[in-house]
């Protein structure tokens, strides 16, 4: 079996997500203006793979 299954099915699940559309909603609203490490698309991609 191969160990990275669940890497490249979680990637497969999340490429529907239109990213460019995603990260322009972001820069409109500045949600990660004070961030440094946890941004949004990290904190979706975090709540995403802990609903899993």
């Amino acid at each position: 079996m191969d160990k990275d299954t669940l890497f490249s099915s979680f990637g497969k699940w999340v490429t529907p997500l239109n990213s460019v559309k995603f990260t322009q909603r972001i820069e409109e609203m500045k949600q990660d203006k004070y961030t440094k490490k946890l941004t949004t698309k990290a904190y979706l991609l975090l709540f995403l793979h802990a609903q899993l």
